[in-house]
Order: structure tokens, then sequence, then C-alpha cells
């Protein structure tokens, strides 16, 4: 994509995949550390916001960065150590999961069946709604650069908040 940035038929036809493929594996990370938390799935469907906003609240919150869940997990560990999300910004991963699910915000004005659709990841699936409408409407171009750094950052941030899950939860 990079080498053909300049082929507007390259990038439509590369981008909706890409993106739903990106999408979905965010959605899947998302569950999969809330799995190795609690073991089962959690609530909040497709909904990359009600799944972030899960795993901060009772992931982050409640367990990785909770001194009454440490001492808890001291006791049953004997070589434990303490991981730290220090330097990791919590508000920049969800802008980025709010631009995930939001990322046609523009033509939502136009076309508010986006949103709703967005919260069902159809807009990535699909190019057009099932009442025949296109979700988008205008041109949008896409820094493939810089949308493969944020993924990578996405994906190593929540590999990370997997392993201190693993990590503190087996003996």
């Amino acid at each position: 994509m990079v080498n053909n940035g300049s082929n507007i038929k390259k990038l439509d036809t590369y981008i909706f995949p890409i993106m739903f493929s990106y999408r979905h594996a965010v959605e899947i990370s998302l569950k999969h550390i809330y799995l190795r938390a609690y073991g089962k799935i959690p609530s909040g469907g497709h909904s990359l916001l009600d799944l972030w906003d899960k795993v901060k609240r009772e992931v982050i919150d409640d367990m990785i960065n909770s001194e009454e869940f440490l001492e808890q997990v001291k006791e049953y560990k004997n070589n434990f150590m303490k991981y730290s999300l220090e330097g990791i910004s919590i508000n920049k991963i969800r802008l980025l999961m709010k631009e995930l699910q939001e990322v046609n915000q523009i033509d939502d004005e136009i076309n508010p069946q986006n949103k709703q659709a967005d919260q069902n990841a159809e807009v990535w699936r699909y190019l057009i709604s099932t009442d025949e409408q296109l979700y988008f409407k205008f041109s949008h171009s896409v820094d493939y650069i810089v949308l493969k750094e944020g993924m990578n950052y996405l994906y190593e941030v929540l590999d990370f908040m997997y392993h201190i899950a693993d990590e503190y939860l087996s003996s």
C-alpha cells in the first residue's frame, strides 16, 4: 500500500479488509484479556468502547492497579513481580478504540445508521448497509504507515495487559 499510495483503486480495495481485520483483532484481544482474568467472555458485544471500558474498570483498575489484589497475589506467588502500566496512556488507548469504532463520524450526520452499524462491527465488513446505503459517502485518505504504527502500539499494549493478567493469575 505504501508503494501504491496514489492508486485510489488499490487503496479502496484493500482498506476495508485491512481495517476489518485490525478491528476484529482488537475486539478479540479485549475479550481474551477479560477471559483470562475472569474465565468468561465480557458483555459488550462488538462495541470496542464497551469492551475497553469493561477491561479498564475490571482488569486494569480492579486487578493490575489494585494494591488489595496485588497483596492477594503475593500470598500465592513465590516469585512475585509487580508490573506497571506507567508510560502507557490509558486515555490514548481509549481514544484509539473510539477512533476505530467511530471511524466514519464525518459521514454520521448524513448516514446515521453508521454509528449503529459499527457497534455491530459492520462498517468495515460491508461497503453498504442492509438498506443499500453506502457507509462512506465522502472521500477519505488513509496514511497506511501511521495506521500500522498505531495498531502495532495498540497490540503491544493489549498483549502486555494480557501478559500481566496471566502472570498474576498463574500459580
